[in-house]
C-alpha cells in the first residue's frame, strides 16, 4: 500500500494542507500520514504539541485515508526529515513511500540534512504553485514529481494573525475554546457577552457563506471582528470619531463602533481587505448598494442564534435564498426598530431601507 508522508509545522493545520493531501492521495492512492513537527526546522517556537495534535486529528477525522503519526512529537528533540523517513522505512518495509512537500520547499531542498537519503528512500512529490519560481535543478537531481490541483493562497501565519480563516469549523472552535492565536488578542478587548455574540456572528456568517458557495474565510474574519470596537469607552470613541471620522458624527453614538471597528481591524489586526473592512464598517446601519459580505455580516449580526428572540425563520430564509433572505431580514429589522422607537432616520439606514425596501 502506498504511504504518503506529509510532515510540517501544522501551526495550525488549515485547508491548504488538507487540499494538498487530497490531491496527493487522489494521484497516488493509499494513505496520507500527517506527521506534525514539534517545531518546524525554520521556526524558533511552536504551539503546545497537545493542541497541535488535537487540531490535526479534528481536521482529518472525516477522511478515512488520512492518519496521524506522532513520531516527531514523541522525540526529545525535533528530528530531521531523513530520520523521519528512516522511521517510516522501518515501519512500512513493504510499502511504497512518498514524501510530500510544498513547491517552496523544493527550492531549498539541497540545503536539507541528507537530502540524497530522503530521495533514495522515498519518492519526493511536491505540490505545484505555477506562479512561483521553481528550482528545476533540485527537481531533476532528486527525481521529484509534481502534484497538481487547486491553489489555496493561505499560510499558517495568516491564520495565526487572522489575515485568513481557511479552516474547518471544528478547528476554529478548538482555537476559540482554547484561546489560541488571534483569540488571545480578541478576547481581552471585549466583554464576555460581546465575545460570545461575536463568535456566534462569525459562525453564522461562516456557515451561510459555505452553504452559498461564498468566501467563508472572509465571512469568519469579518464576523469575529465586527464588534471589536465595542470595548472602547464612550469618551474615547467620541475622540476617535472626531479625529478619524468627523463626517460620520451625525450617525449616532450607537453606531460609532462600526466605523472604529474597521479602523481597529486594519490597524491592530492587519486586515486590508476592503470587503471585510466595509462589512465591519456598515454592519449596524447598513447602506445602499451593499456587497455580498456587507449583507452577510449585517444579517448574521441580527439573526445569530444567541440573540434573545427566535430567529429560526430568518435563518431558514437566509439558507433558502441569500438575496430574498436578506430582504426578509431587512424588513424584520425595520419593523423591530420602528416598534422600539429606535432611530431609523440616519442617512445610512434611511438609504438602505429606501434602496432595498423602497420604504
Amino acid at each position: 500500500m502506498n504511504k504518503i508522508i506529509f510532515g510540517g509545522g501544522f501551526d495550525p493545520i488549515h485547508l491548504g494542507h488538507i487540499n494538498m493531501a487530497l490531491m496527493a492521495q487522489k494521484k497516488y492512492g493509499g494513505e496520507v500520514i500527517f506527521v506534525p513537527a514539534k517545531v518546524a526546522i525554520w521556526k524558533s517556537s511552536s504551539i503546545n504539541q497537545d493542541h497541535k495534535l488535537a487540531m490535526v486529528k479534528l481536521a482529518i477525522k472525516d477522511y478515512p485515508n488520512f492518519s496521524v503519526d506522532t513520531f516527531e512529537l514523541d522525540q526529545e528533540e525535533q528530528p530531521r526529515s531523513y530520520q523521519t523517513v528512516a522511521y517510516f522505512k522501518k515501519k512500512y518495509p513493504n510499502d511504497k513511500l512518498y514524501f510530500l512537500i510544498g513547491q517552496d520547499q523544493v527550492n531549498a531542498f539541497h540545503e536539507w540534512a541528507k537530502p540524497e537519503e530522503i530521495a533514495k528512500n522515498t519518492q519526493i512529490i511536491y505540490y505545484e504553485r505555477p506562479k512561483y519560481e521553481l528550482n528545476e535543478v533540485n527537481v531533476d537531481k532528486y527525481h521529484m514529481i509534481a502534484v497538481s490541483g487547486p491553489i489555496m493562497d493561505v499560510s499558517s501565519s495568516d491564520i495565526r494573525e487572522l489575515r485568513s480563516a481557511y479552516l474547518q469549523e471544528d478547528v476554529i472552535k478548538y482555537i476559540e475554546d482554547n484561546e489560541l492565536y488571534f483569540i488571545k488578542k480578541i478576547k481581552p478587548m471585549l466583554k464576555e457577552s460581546r465575545f460570545r455574540h461575536s463568535k456566534s456572528v462569525a459562525h453564522t456568517a461562516y456557515e451561510l457563506a459555505k452553504h452559498h458557495g461564498l468566501n467563508f474565510s472572509k465571512a469568519y474574519v469579518a464576523g469575529i471582528l465586527h464588534d471589536i470596537a465595542k470595548g472602547i469607552n464612550d469618551e474615547e470613541s467620541l475622540r476617535l470619531m472626531k479625529e478619524f471620522y468627523p463626517g460620520y458624527l451625525d450617525i449616532g453614538a450607537y453606531a460609532y463602533h462600526q466605523f472604529l471597528g474597521a479602523m481597529v481591524a486594519r490597524d491592530t489586526f492587519g486586515v486590508h481587505d476592503d470587503e471585510i473592512l466595509d462589512a465591519i464598517k456598515y454592519h449596524t446601519t447598513g447602506r445602499k448598494k451593499m456587497g455580498w459580505l456587507e449583507k452577510l455580516v449585517f444579517v448574521s449580526d441580527k439573526i445569530e442564534p444567541t440573540r434573545p428572540y427566535d430567529s429560526s425563520s430568518l435563518i431558514k430564509a437566509m439558507y433558502d435564498d441569500f438575496e430574498k433572505g436578506f430582504i426578509t431580514v431587512l424588513n424584520a429589522n425595520r419593523d423591530f426598530l420602528i416598534s422600539k422607537d429606535k432611530m431609523v432616520d440616519n442617512r445610512f439606514t434611511a438609504d438602505c431601507f429606501k434602496y432595498y425596501l423602497n420604504k
